[in-house]
């Protein structure tokens, strides 16, 4: 996973070089967001729509009072590296990732300022993520780093319909491997080195967190996934305390004490352990599901195989084994229709085109439809990994049909 960088560029008392300026014709405003397009009004429109939803998706989390803002938020987005670096040499040193936050004690001059990589979907999930940081040191100017990155992280995975105009929540399950080999070594061997402990996880500023970048990235993730969804209530009231505690205008040390303070010590340490444990064991990778369900599919546990498969694809919708498989799933179920479907799908999700070709001659032989079968069994016969099986098939059909 590609590295995020931490965005904080604290510049309390900077020059009037920060967003001040009137973007005219580039620019697009709506009920919270002031956004700048170097690429075009309609560019700042579209990314100002989608920030608006999801303002309204990190609102759902955090329910904070948007009235108590003082300005809109800023955005500027560039088309390219080169203006984005132009901008950034007048205000701050040094190189920068694709995306910085540049906060000040006035919230009408910070800015999220970022630039198209021309990676549509990398673009997009870094600004979830960085939009989220600029959203949350909006109502808290300086929350504790692990809430902070860890809800980044949580959301950066949703998406943004444009037909319905609304942020829709995916879950993100890009740490969960990391998180479950160093939670799996501390809880095997209680080396506490291969974990970040919760005391000091909670406290840990910026500098802490480089030293062990994709262990902090993990467990804060992980830590803000298990006290929003645990199903035990105890556990959500942590996290729902923690934030009623934070202060607009405290330090992020004074944060990080009070989250402490008001939710975390009346859990002692070992009991959230445990409970992580057993969230982390609920939650499965999509490696982990293709993998329960081929195994759950050879047992044939159709329905169990059916599930599986089917939260494979809530997670990683472009691959095409888990639509392959509910293909042969509902061949077994005598749900031709439905099976010639997840083939077709697979197919268009990259399959092998031999593979698909002998399982839809084979769906369409058992659903009686023998032109079908032996137009898509003679295109597999094409594909020499399938030739001998559809051959076979092919001249059993011809033997049929001669009768």
């Amino acid at each position: 996973m590609k590295k995020v960088a931490f965005l904080l560029a604290a510049l309390i008392g900077a020059s009037s070089l920060a967003y001040a300026q009137n973007a005219g014709a580039n620019e697009a405003v709506t009920a919270h967001y002031d956004v700048y397009a170097s690429a075009g009004s309609g560019q700042a429109q579209l990314i100002a729509n989608g920030m608006e939803a999801f303002f309204d998706l990190y609102n759902s989390f955090f329910h904070f009072d948007p009235s108590t803002l003082k300005s809109k938020l800023n955005v500027r987005i560039y088309a390219n590296r080169q203006e984005f670096d132009n901008y950034l040499a007048k205000i701050v040193t040094g190189a920068h990732d694709s995306f910085v936050y540049l906060q000040y004690q006035d919230p009408q001059r910070s800015v999220l300022v970022g630039y198209d990589t021309g990676d549509l979907a990398s673009f997009e999930r870094d600004l979830i993520h960085h939009g989220f940081v600029q959203f949350l040191r909006s109502f808290i100017s300086q929350p504790p780093l692990w809430l902070q990155e860890g809800c980044a992280v949580y959301f950066e995975a949703s998406v943004y319909d444009q037909t319905k105009n609304v942020a829709v929540f995916h879950p993100n399950l890009g740490w969960i491997a990391t998180l479950k080999k160093d939670v799996g070594a501390y809880l095997a061997s209680n080396d506490a080195s291969a974990i970040i402990p919760l005391d000091t996880l909670l406290t840990m500023d910026t500098d802490a967190a480089l030293k062990k970048l994709p262990t902090f990235y993990a467990e804060a993730w992980g830590l803000v996934s298990f006290l929003a969804n645990s199903k035990d209530p105890a556990y959500n009231r942590i996290l729902w305390d923690g934030i009623a505690a934070l202060q607009p205008d405290a330090t992020a040390s004074a944060n990080a004490a009070a989250m402490k303070t008001h939710a975390f010590t009346w859990v002692s340490d070992t009991k959230l352990m445990s409970g992580f444990a057993s969230f982390l064991d609920s939650v499965k990778t999509f490696p982990e599901l293709v993998n329960d369900g081929m195994r759950a599919y050879s047992a044939g546990d159709l329905a169990i195989a059916e599930t599986d498969f089917t939260q494979a694809i809530a997670l990683n919708a472009s691959n095409s084994i888990p639509y392959y498989y509910l293909g042969l799933v509902k061949y077994g179920q005598k749900d031709f229709y439905g099976a010639e479907h997840y083939f077709r799908t697979a197919l268009q999700m990259g399959a092998d085109r031999g593979l698909v070709d002998y399982a839809l001659g084979v769906n369409a032989f058992a659903d009686n439809r023998m032109d079908d079968a032996k137009s898509y069994l003679t295109q597999a016969v094409a594909s020499t990994g399938y030739k001998d099986k559809a051959d076979t098939l092919l001249k059993q059909i011809d033997a049929l049909t001669a009768q």
